[in-house]
């Protein structure tokens, strides 16, 4: 993430919006500190994505062992017929977008006459990955419009522009990694932004075997232990603190009972962590862990209470062929 003066940033001849200022970098810091200072230490997912972060994560989309992704291109692949709606004139608005693959795959089936009127609205935390969208959209496809916003979108959606009828896109099972009270949350402000007929289409990783989720977060090459472990140099460099990294060990698992992955560190030593230019110190046992991220698995009953907080209605569901994961399709009553 990139904390500069709020301003319009040119990417090409594409504007993008850095809307984190508003937060302040003092607020994220703060947001830090007092989870590394709760009794079960922790530090929110969305840290992960730093521009090492945003590769390491890329590089995991490509296991065999890592069933989302692949599960998701294919329902993608064929997903905008299967929507049928009228995408004349829209404005797509893609949450977390990342690279620019998920959404490229809807773009490839839009008429050219068609897709020449829509705008399209990636929103990111990471600088680095909107630019990086960016580039690969307009290379590729001939838009009405493209404009990148820098922000944080669990506490930002009220910055998204609000002009036209839109498509709200939230891809990669990412809702996955809220709580039940953040997806409440984000659910509820996600519906009070949203007009009505507006869409909003969700991919979401549903509940399966144990051992196909188990593996997809312990893969043999040890590129998520590296992922999971490069949030500490994120961290050190938002709180000026100073983790190693090597003194610690990705531990995943799945909680039966709350129906998610779970995702820690692991301290291998005692140690003494000092945060904040030295004005903050935390301990960690041997074994002690940081838990860096809940990955919760759905069931359509789960999707349905979800967008009744934000006044949606299914409009549509579509799976892979295993049914292992689900694109639902929300419209704002």
């Amino acid at each position: 993430m990139n904390f500069i003066d709020e301003r319009v940033i040119k990417v090409g001849e594409t504007e993008v919006l850095n809307f984190l200022p508003r937060r302040g970098i003092n607020n994220v810091k703060q947001e830090i500190l007092a989870g590394l200072t709760s009794p079960q230490k922790y530090i929110s997912p969305k840290f992960f994505y730093d521009k090492k972060g945003s590769e390491l994560f890329n590089a995991i989309t490509q296991l065999k062992e890592y069933y989302p992704t692949n599960c998701e291109k294919e329902i993608l692949s064929s997903i905008v017929s299967r929507l049928n709606i009228d995408l004349r004139n829209i404005d797509i608005i893609e949450l977390g977008s990342g690279d620019s693959s998920k959404i490229s795959s809807i773009f490839r089936q839009i008429a050219p006459d068609i897709l020449s009127t829509i705008t399209y609205y990636p929103v990111d935390i990471s600088q680095s990955a909107i630019s990086n969208a960016i580039q690969g959209i307009t290379e590729r496809f001939e838009l009405r419009k493209i404009t990148g916003i820098v922000a944080d979108f669990h506490h930002q959606l009220d910055l998204i522009p609000n002009k036209d009828k839109r498509l709200f896109c939230f891809l990669g099972s990412t809702i996955g990694n809220f709580s039940k009270r953040e997806v409440d949350n984000f659910m509820t402000e996600l519906g009070a932004s949203m007009n009505k007929g507006d869409g909003f289409l969700l991919g979401v990783d549903m509940v399966k075997d144990t051992r196909v989720i188990n593996a997809a977060y312990n893969d043999s090459k040890g590129i998520t232990a590296q992922f999971n472990k490069n949030i500490l140099n994120v961290i050190n460099h938002h709180t000026q603190s100073d983790f190693n990294p090597d003194n610690f060990e990705h531990l995943a698992y799945y909680n039966d009972e709350q129906q998610r992955i779970e995702m820690h560190l692991q301290s291998t030593i005692p140690q003494t962590i000092m945060l904040n230019n030295n004005q903050l110190s935390i301990t960690l046992g041997k074994g002690e862990t940081i838990h860096t991220e809940n990955s919760y698995k759905y069931t359509i009953d789960k999707l349905k209470q979800i967008g009744e907080m934000g006044g949606m209605r299914i409009g549509g569901l579509y799976s892979d062929a295993k049914e292992w994961f689900n694109l639902v399709y929300f419209v704002k009553g």
